[in-house]
């Protein structure tokens, strides 16, 4: 069923259209952007090129310097809105969040590039001590979006306490972590995954979203794709070094105890060595074992991954699947997104790019 050629829609015919937003204002003079959807567990991220005045008469009130005063660009709080689409169809949103630092190029005129993480690196950045042993995971999650201005989207309600799981597993959560890596923690535990768009954060089976649970996008090598690349699972043809490492807390004023359990797979003659390392505080070492066991089993399962280039389609996310044609029995097959990067600018119009896998990393 995977072996027919030209399945798949070409983009739009419309003009191409991008809204940026810069502090709810609309810019009409933007350069380029490039927006990365990173994948589970990773944070978008965004940046824009844009013309920039050292003047004291700037031709817009964020960008520029000038000899008495310098635009909130320089020293403020900036957010950002970027959304895309095709004249006479639908407009989507590409990404929401907030400036984490500007670069000026003055080597050929006058730019500024702010770049940029989604809403996610409010959770990312926020560290405590975090203690919520008594509640379920759903609860703890909807909590830490409240913190953070965030809409929790919790189709499935957890009902398992969390200091049943820290518990089962010895895992320590006394230690300081940021709120975006204990609820990776939680999801872990639970089966779920978390994804956030725009100012919703989403923590629920994969299956359960909207976009997951839609027919695969068609993509056909030779019809709607370029630049196609695919590779087999990379210990056919590497060595890898996987490690769990651990750390048993000791008494007071001792060192405590380091565990760390190894293993070599792949190709032991192969010329590349690669070494993944997973820290598991607070765990046995039987249990480092049993960590180990899994993810060797993981590394060693028939894999591919690939990547392409495309135009921008409103219907693709990286949490909707895309099924690929005609390249042959084993390949042609359905994949689950990874990473999408969308890029554009005033000359070129929208570009897309996909890494795909057929297996999901949690």
């Amino acid at each position: 069923m995977f072996q027919k050629m030209n399945r798949g829609n070409f983009r739009a015919f419309g003009k191409p259209i991008v809204n940026i937003y810069v502090n709810d204002k609309k810019l009409e003079d933007w350069i380029s952007f490039q927006v990365n959807w990173n994948g589970l567990g990773e944070i978008d991220d965004f940046e824009i090129e844009l013309q920039w005045d050292i003047s004291d008469e700037p031709r817009h009130e964020f960008f520029y310097s000038g000899s008495k005063a310098s635009s909130i660009v320089v020293k403020g709080t900036v957010t950002v809105k970027i959304e895309a689409g095709f004249e006479e169809e639908e407009i989507v949103p590409l990404m929401e969040g907030v400036m984490d630092y500007p670069e000026w190029d003055f080597s050929d005129g006058e730019t500024v590039k702010i770049v940029g993480r989604s809403y996610g690196a409010k959770p990312y950045d926020f560290m405590e001590t975090v203690k919520y042993q008594n509640k379920t995971a759903t609860e703890a999650f909807q909590e830490i979006c409240q913190k953070h201005g965030l809409t929790p989207i919790v189709p499935v309600a957890t009902n398992t306490m969390i200091g049943e799981y820290v518990n089962d597993d010895h895992t320590s959560v006394a230690e300081e972590m940021s709120h975006w890596d204990y609820v990776l923690y939680l999801a872990e535990q639970e089966g779920f995954i978390s994804r956030i768009k725009g100012k919703e954060w989403y923590f629920c089976p994969l299956n359960e979203l909207e976009d997951y649970q839609k027919e695969p996008l068609a993509f056909s090598y030779g019809h709607n794709l370029r630049n196609l690349k695919m590779k087999k699972a990379p210990n056919e043809a590497r060595n890898f070094t996987v490690e769990v490492v651990s750390w048993q807390s000791g008494e007071k004023k001792k060192k405590g105890t380091r565990i760390v359990e190894k293993e070599v797979i792949g190709n032991p003659e192969g010329k590349n060595s690669y070494t993944i390392r997973r820290n598991i505080p607070n765990i046995t070492r039987a249990q480092a074992q049993s960590h180990l066991k899994n993810i060797c089993s993981e590394l060693t399962k028939q894999q591919f991954s690939g990547s392409f280039e495309t135009d921008f389609f409103q219907e693709l996310t990286n949490d909707r699947r895309i099924v690929l044609y005609g390249v042959g029995m084993e390949l042609s097959q359905i994949y689950h997104v990874d990473t999408v990067t969308i890029s554009g600018d005033k000359d070129s119009g929208l570009e897309c790019s996909i890494k795909f896998t057929n297996d999901i990393a949690h």
